[in-house]
């Protein structure tokens, strides 16, 4: 693949993920309402995800999903109810989630895992890659499985870049609320609410 094809993509999917979206507000979410570990965390485990479904789109996994109605459904559904149940964790959890000064390397790697499970269960990636992909890819170069990994890195390496830059951005904003004893409502209901909005979403 040449230069200006690699870099047509880079400034393509950059635009696409600095675009408003349920990704970024998630990572936002976390920042604010429980640091920046947790930020970083979660968009580490979201762009980690573009390289599950960079390997269903290069074997061609993703064409057999979103071409079979019911598998399609069954994915959303899962991934609906996931952003459900955790809407439910936290909403259960007693006064919401505090701001920690240090935080705690086993809850900062469930953020990795939760984000990596929001992405991997998200079939609106599955089209976006379905649709995006393609016109970058040159069949007469051979090989294709390998140039959809290079694309799916490039996108990867971009998100990831953009969500922590995200993640450090909006984290400003929980020191202030740190010693905030009403802001923990507020977080709280915040948080449920972007999970609820995510479960939504799947389905527009």
């Amino acid at each position: 693949m040449n230069l200006d094809t690699l870099l047509s993509f880079f400034i393509t999917s950059l635009v696409l993920t600095l675009s408003p979206g349920p990704d970024i507000l998630y990572v936002l979410s976390q920042s604010i309402s429980r640091g920046k570990q947790y930020g970083i965390a979660s968009a580490i485990g979201l762009s980690t995800g573009l390289l599950f479904h960079t390997t269903l789109l290069a074997f061609g996994i993703s064409t057999l999903i979103t071409g079979t109605p019911w598998m399609f459904m069954v994915l959303k559904c899962f991934g609906a109810l996931y952003l459900i149940w955790l809407a439910y964790k936290v909403w259960k959890s007693p006064g919401g989630i505090r701001i920690e000064k240090k935080s705690d390397s086993g809850d900062v790697l469930q953020n990795v895992q939760q984000g990596l499970l929001m992405n991997i269960m998200n079939p609106k990636v599955m089209l976006f890659f379905l649709a995006l992909f393609p016109g970058f890819i040159d069949t007469s170069l051979g090989n294709v499985k390998i140039q959809i990994y290079t694309l799916g890195s490039i996108c990867m390496i971009q998100a990831l870049i953009v969500f922590v830059i995200v993640a450090l951005a909006s984290s400003r904003l929980s020191s202030y609320l740190l010693n905030n004893s009403k802001a923990h409502l507020f977080l709280k209901w915040m948080q449920i609410i972007v999970f609820l909005f995510l479960a939504i979403f799947l389905f527009l």
